[in-house]
C-alpha cells in the first residue's frame, strides 16, 4: 500500500478499455498509453540537470486536475523534519519519511480493500536515487501489517527512466525527471521537478489499469 488512494476509472473508460481488450489489444498496452490517463508531456531541448534530495518529501500542499475525470485533487501537507503527513481530498491520510518515492509508513481510509485501507509499515531504503539523473536506482523494503491483522513483505524498485516537460492545465511547460517505481502489482510514475517536487503522478495496477493520475495546476 503506497497511499495515493486510488481514484477509479470512470465506467465510460472502464467500457472503453474493455472494448479493446475485445478487440484484441493487449489490455496492458493498452492502459498504458491511453493518452486519456497521462499528463500531456514534449521533449526537452537538452538534458536536465541532476536534481538533490529536497529535507522533505513535501514542502507544501498540491492542488492538482484529476487525469481521468477533470476533478479537483488536493493533497494537504504537513511537514516535520524529514517526515510528512499528507491528507487527500478523498480523506485518504498518510505519511511517508525522507522521500517522495518511500512506500507510505502509514495510513488510514485509503483504497477499496476491507483488509487493507489502514495499516502501518516499516520502510528500509536500500542504496539511493539521489540526486535525481538519468538512470539512477534504489529500492524499498517495506514490512506492512494491516488493521486487520494481515502482513506482507514486499520490495519496490524505482528508477529514473527519464525527462521531460509536463504541460500544466494553464499551458505552462515544466521540466522535471520521470521516475517510475515497481513493487510487482503497481507501477507508479512520479514527474519530479526542482523546487515543486511531484508535478505529475500516475498508478498503474497490474490488472485494474490505471488507479490514478493527475497533474499539478
Amino acid at each position: 500500500m503506497n497511499r495515493l488512494s486510488p481514484l477509479r476509472l470512470s465506467a465510460a473508460a472502464a467500457a472503453l478499455l474493455g472494448l479493446a481488450a475485445c478487440a484484441g489489444a493487449p489490455a496492458p498496452v493498452a492502459r498504458l498509453a491511453a493518452p486519456a490517463v497521462a499528463p500531456e508531456t514534449a521533449p526537452l531541448s537538452g538534458p536536465l540537470a541532476a536534481m538533490a534530495k529536497p529535507r522533505a518529501p513535501l514542502t507544501g500542499d498540491i492542488s492538482a486536475t484529476n487525469l481521468i475525470d477533470g476533478a479537483p485533487v488536493t493533497l494537504r501537507a504537513r511537514a516535520s523534519g524529514d517526515t510528512v503527513r499528507v491528507v487527500q481530498s478523498d480523506g485518504c491520510a498518510w505519511t511517508r519519511w525522507g522521500d517522495w518515492f518511500a512506500p507510505s509508513d502509514s495510513w488510514a481510509n485509503c483504497g477499496e480493500s476491507q483488509n487493507w485501507h489502514t495499516g502501518q509499515a516499516t520502510v528500509r531504503p536500500v542504496g539511493s536515487l539521489w540526486p535525481l539523473r538519468p538512470g539512477a536506482e534504489a529500492g524499498y523494503v517495506r514490512n506492512a501489517t494491516s488493521h486487520t491483522g494481515r502482513t506482507y513483505t514486499r520490495e519496490t524498485r524505482c528508477r529514473v527512466t527519464g525527462s521531460e516537460a509536463v504541460i500544466r492545465p494553464s499551458g505552462a511547460a515544466t521540466p522535471a525527471h520521470v521516475v517510475a517505481c515497481a513493487d510487482g502489482k503497481r507501477v507508479r510514475t512520479t514527474w519530479f521537478a526542482e523546487g515543486e517536487g511531484p508535478v505529475a503522478f500516475r498508478a498503474v495496477h497490474e490488472e485494474n489499469g490505471v488507479e490514478e493520475a493527475w497533474v499539478r495546476n
